[in-house]
């Protein structure tokens, strides 16, 4: 027999005993078990366990199969597809909702309740986190994205440099005024959840999953931004960029008039070795920007390129540094820091799951997003916040 011929009758193996169990289920109710309905229902679940593993093993080994026929397939190889799919590299042109629908169908042959987990494997984990960036703001402007399996992730941070002088011929070299200490990053859970009627997810197929797990994604990377935009440690997150001990500030009061205030928290980034390479802001402190004019009694505005009608597009930068817009930001602030000097840490584990375990009675699909990450900003001084007031 065939991996997917053996794969098939294994799952069909559970589905017979998924109905006893849940005839069992039904037949006991609510009440205690006895010693002998223990012993029935733990063997029930034991058969759907090694049904899962060995469909699991035959998936994937069938599906190791698919891969090497169409990547050796001279057909494929002309460039040729006459009904073969494309090879795809991991995370090139992936559709969310093909990864999810893949999940619940590979979830109902291998998830079982001692599993721990639903489906979480490291490939997924990846094409997720890459999935995520588009929909964060901050992924978006340029952050440095760290992956660890590590509960907590330490950077190397030099707090002062060496002391170098001028010495003559056989004189001793000056020593001392290095300092260095790690600086301890733990990433935090974030997540989304909710339960899919079974009738939806077999009969929507990917065109129901693309937007369950775009919502998934969506909800997730904002949770995300949040925290790592105006986090302050508090209900279980982290600390953010905006709120993080030592950046640099500027204050300005009475609102944007003209663009100085960027030309000065620029130039403090500046004279600390420093960049600016992105921008974030609230969307109506833009709309304020935009509403700035050349000059008085002028139409054209002072953010436009052109030199001819104020009709003509604005692009979304401030003296050639790129402006994002999150509406996360209070609209009395905005932030301008060197992403390079920025670290988006995130744990491997993050991915799409899903379980008809917690669902089984009630003939759905549980489908959940879950990510740990968090923001270290070793060299806080690469930042600049820029405060507005009354």
């Amino acid at each position: 027999m065939s991996h997917a011929e053996i794969s098939r009758v294994a799952m069909e193996k559970r589905e017979v005993a998924s109905n006893k169990l849940k005839a069992f289920s039904e037949r006991i109710g609510k009440r205690s078990l006895s010693a002998a309905e223990r012993k029935e229902e733990n063997g029930l679940l034991e058969q759907i366990a090694e049904h899962d593993g060995m469909a699991k093993r035959h998936i994937i080994a069938s599906a190791a199969e698919e891969e090497a026929m169409r990547v050796n397939s001279p057909l494929q190889q002309m460039g040729v597809n006459r009904g073969f799919p494309a090879v795809r590299s991991a995370g090139a042109g992936v559709i969310p909702g093909e990864l999810l629908k893949r999940s619940v169908e590979i979830s109902r042959g291998i998830t079982t309740t001692g599993t721990g987990k639903a489906f979480s494997p490291e490939e997924m984990a990846k094409k997720f986190v890459d999935l995520l960036a588009p929909q964060s703001v901050v992924m978006a402007s340029g952050v440095n994205r760290v992956q660890t399996n590590a509960e907590t992730y330490s950077f190397p941070v030099i707090r002062s440099d060496f002391a170098a002088g001028f010495v003559g011929e056989l004189d001793d070299l000056p020593t001392g005024g290095f300092g260095a200490e790690p600086l301890k990053v733990t990433p935090k859970k974030i997540a989304a959840a909710d339960m899919l009627a079974n009738e939806l997810v077999e009969d929507g197929g990917s065109a129901f999953m693309d937007p369950v797990a775009k919502s998934l994604m969506r909800s997730v990377s904002l949770g995300f931004d949040r925290e790592a935009l105006i986090g302050t440690g508090a209900n279980k997150g982290f600390v953010g960029i905006a709120n993080t001990p030592g950046i640099q500030t500027h204050a300005v009061t009475g609102g944007f008039k003209d663009l100085d205030a960027f030309v000065a928290a620029f130039g403090k980034l500046e004279a600390v070795n420093s960049k600016a390479t992105a921008v974030v802001m609230h969307p109506t402190t833009w709309a304020g920007l935009m509403a700035l004019r050349e000059a008085s009694g002028s139409l054209k505005p002072l953010l436009s390129e052109s030199a001819g009608s104020p009709t003509a597009g604005i692009q979304r930068a401030i003296l050639g540094v790129p402006v994002w817009i999150s509406s996360f930001m209070p609209g009395t602030d905005v932030l301008a820091y060197e992403a390079d000097q920025i670290f988006a840490v995130w744990r491997k584990d993050a991915g799409f799951q899903v379980s008809d375990q917690f669902g089984f009675l009630k003939d759905g699909t549980a489908v959940r997003a879950i990510a740990r990450a968090a923001i270290a900003v070793p060299n806080a001084a690469a930042v600049c916040k820029i405060t507005v007031t009354a």
